[in-house]
């Protein structure tokens, strides 16, 4: 329990704080968003290679509010003027969506790195002229990283290496999940905009989506089916509110035949455990963050007409926030056959929990947040580090994968901006 609050107080609340290095990475916020604090603002502080040094907002007198909160020293009174300022190494973007594209490519241009919140773009199209732009070709480009954080964590690594690193069989089935309680966001939330490239998919979507990809290392063939709940009661002159999806279901199709479905919810409700569904289908509903991966059976041995066979089911719980708590449960069916005949059979489960690397200098309260910043450091100073990273292929196909979804839903692809370099 003592351990548990540790991590909680010094991963997100306050971290031991380190000595900066003149050659520290001096970062930028676009934006004065709610998703900062908990994603570099308090993750740099225990980082002797990075600074946040600077804010701009379209309201400055927000800027200034939020600069005096987080101790930022310096506020731009334009997103442009923050972008040319010489001080500033890398950019950080938590702008509304259908804007990513367009303050990632001007961040290229005044040669900064950025550090670009997720999804990376609108939709493929904008991801695919971000990704492959002659910005990044260069031997001393920029670095560029879409922040899928939980990539990073070395509890999600070895969630897939129970799945990929063993000798098991292929994935056969996966479910990637995630809810947020309903009444969490607002009825006036950006997220709600299809203008702004909002929706469930464009948000917590993304992670389930990200996740069943690299479950089954490849991408999806075919969308098989696609479910959609809309928004109940949108505000007032909202545009094109029955392009938006409040919660969305998805079930994939790969090359091999595998299938994978993905579920987001962001107003999530009912559901509760030990009470009637009718007392509780209209309260905020409860969920864990989970990934749940069925493998195929798998021939361990066969000596003299006894096969032995294993069957993994792998589930890992709260890939999300795993430095607060989550677990890797690993059941290994094994059978014993001549024949037909089942001469023996027992299930092996464990259950793993891996907080930091074996080593390394990681310690076991690092967020995904401060894995993450990690590694874009690592990148940004031509280090190995420990070998996760998104790649551009990685960025594009991952729009397009959603961008499919939304087809195969009715829906509009989320639209981009006009912005071209």
């Amino acid at each position: 329990m003592l351990n548990h609050l540790y991590r909680v107080y010094a991963g997100f609340f306050n971290p031991p704080p380190a000595r900066k290095r003149d050659d520290a990475i001096r970062f930028g916020l676009l934006g004065a968003s709610n998703i900062a604090p908990v994603a570099l603002i308090t993750p740099a502080i225990s980082h002797s290679e990075v600074i946040v040094a600077a804010v701009a907002a379209r309201d400055r007198s927000r800027a200034e509010a939020y600069a005096q909160k987080h101790n930022i020293p310096v506020v731009h009174s334009t997103y442009e003027d923050l972008v040319q300022d010489p001080s500033i190494d890398a950019i950080y973007i938590a702008l509304p969506n259908n804007l990513h594209c367009e303050w990632a490519l001007r961040s290229l241009r005044a040669g900064k790195h950025v550090l670009l919140e997720k999804p990376s773009c609108s939709n493929a199209e904008e991801a695919r002229a971000l990704f492959t732009h002659p910005l990044l070709k260069s031997p001393d480009a920029p670095v560029l990283l879409e922040a899928f954080h939980y990539r990073f964590h070395p509890a999600w690594q070895t969630f897939l290496a129970r799945i990929h690193a063993d000798p098991v069989g292929r994935v056969r089935k996966a479910l990637a999940q995630q809810f947020l309680p309903k009444g969490v966001i607002g009825d006036d939330d950006i997220r709600w905009r299809f203008d702004l490239a909002g929706g469930a998919m464009m948000d917590f979507g993304t992670y389930p989506m990200n996740c069943l990809r690299q479950i089954f290392g490849q991408e999806p063939s075919e969308v098989l089916e696609v479910g959609v709940r809309g928004l109940a009661a949108p505000p007032v002159g909202l545009k094109e509110a029955e392009q938006v999806d409040q919660a969305i279901t998805g079930r994939y199709r790969m090359a091999d035949g595998a299938e994978g479905t993905l579920v987001a919810d962001l107003a999530a409700s009912g559901g509760w455990p030990l009470l009637p569904s009718s007392w509780t289908k209209r309260w905020p509903g409860l969920g864990w963050p989970k990934c749940e991966v069925e493998l195929e059976e798998h021939v361990v041995e066969d000596k003299e007409g006894e096969v032995h066979t294993v069957q993994r089911n792998v589930v890992l719980w709260n890939h999300l926030m795993p430095s607060l708590y989550h677990r890797v449960d690993v059941e290994d069916t094994h059978v014993v056959r001549v024949g037909e005949e089942v001469v023996k059979s027992w299930k092996e489960t464990r259950h793993e929990k891996a907080y930091k690397w074996a080593s390394g200098d990681a310690q076991d309260w690092w967020t995904t947040y401060r894995y993450q910043l990690e590694e874009f450091v690592n990148k940004v100073k031509g280090r190995e580090g420990s070998g996760v990273w998104v790649d551009a292929e990685d960025s594009i196909r991952q729009m397009e994968a959603i961008d499919e979804t939304y087809r195969k839903a009715g829906l509009k692809v989320r639209p981009g901006s006009d912005f071209q370099l």
